[in-house]
C-alpha cells in the first residue's frame, strides 16, 4: 500500500482499486478546547480511531441498508477499513435539524440554542481557509460542482437525515447535526469518507452524547 495522505484524523493508503483508511486516536478542537468541528489537533484519546472506524461502519451500513450508496467496502481490523476509491468534491455538506455549536456562534442574538431548523448547509473543505460557509451559486461558478449535483448532494442529505432521525428517535434520542461528504464514482454521488460521533450530534434530554456514549448506542 502507498500512503497518498496524511491527515489529522486519518492516513489514506492507496491499494489498487481502493482505499485503505487508518483511523488515529488524534482529537480535535479549537482554541485548545476539544471540538469535533475544529481543525487543530489538540491531544489523543486512547481508542478513539477505533470508535469511529465502529460507527462508520454501522452507520454507513445503515445508509446502504436504506439505499444510500456510500464507498465503504469492509473493515480491516480496529482502526483499518476498505473503501472504494472516488473522485473527491471539496464540500462539506452539513445538515443542521437543531441550533447547536458554530450556527449559535456565527447567528448569536439571532437563534436559540436547539432552536429547529431543518436545513443544508454547504462549506469549502480547505483548512487553511478554516472551512468557510459557501453558496451554493458561489459552488458552481467556481467549477466545484454543477447545478444537479448540488441539488442531488441536498435531496441525499436529506434522506440521510430522515434515516438517522428514524434511527435515533427509536433509541429515545435526539438528531442535532451532521456532516457528509460526497464522492463521484462511475458517474454518481456517492457518500464518502466517515459517518460518525466526530461527524455528527446526538442528544438526550438537551445534553450531546460523547463519542463514546454513542458507540453504546451502535452496540
Amino acid at each position: 500500500m502507498r500512503l497518498v495522505y496524511s491527515g489529522k484524523t486519518k492516513d489514506v493508503y492507496e491499494d489498487g482499486p481502493y482505499l485503505v483508511f487508518h483511523f488515529k486516536d488524534n482529537v480535535l478542537g479549537r482554541e485548545g478546547r476539544e471540538d469535533s468541528g475544529g481543525n487543530e489537533v489538540i491531544g489523543e484519546k486512547a481508542g478513539k480511531g477505533s470508535l469511529v472506524l465502529k460507527q462508520t461502519e454501522f452507520f454507513f451500513r445503515l445508509l446502504e441498508e436504506n439505499g444510500v450508496k456510500t464507498h465503504f467496502v469492509e473493515r480491516i481490523d480496529d482502526r483499518k477499513a476498505r473503501f472504494l476509491k472516488a473522485e473527491r468534491i471539496p464540500l462539506e455538506v452539513i445538515y443542521r435539524e437543531l441550533a447547536y455549536g458554530s450556527f449559535l456562534r456565527r447567528y448569536k442574538g439571532w437563534v436559540r440554542p436547539f432552536q429547529r431548523l431543518g436545513i443544508v448547509e454547504f462549506t469549502l473543505k480547505d483548512d487553511s481557509l478554516d472551512d468557510p460557509l459557501i453558496a451554493e451559486e458561489a459552488v458552481i461558478a467556481l467549477g466545484i460542482s454543477n447545478r444537479e449535483e448540488v441539488e442531488a448532494m441536498k435531496k441525499t442529505t436529506r434522506k440521510v437525515a430522515g434515516i438517522l432521525r428514524e434511527f435515533f428517535s427509536s433509541k429515545g434520542l435526539q438528531l442535532v447535526d451532521f456532516k457528509l461528504e460526497f464522492g463521484r464514482l462511475d458517474g454518481e454521488l456517492i457518500v464518502i469518507d466517515e459517518l460518525s460521533g466526530d461527524t455528527m450530534r446526538v442528544a438526550r434530554d438537551g445534553k450531546i452524547l460523547t463519542l463514546e456514549e454513542l458507540s453504546e448506542v451502535v452496540g
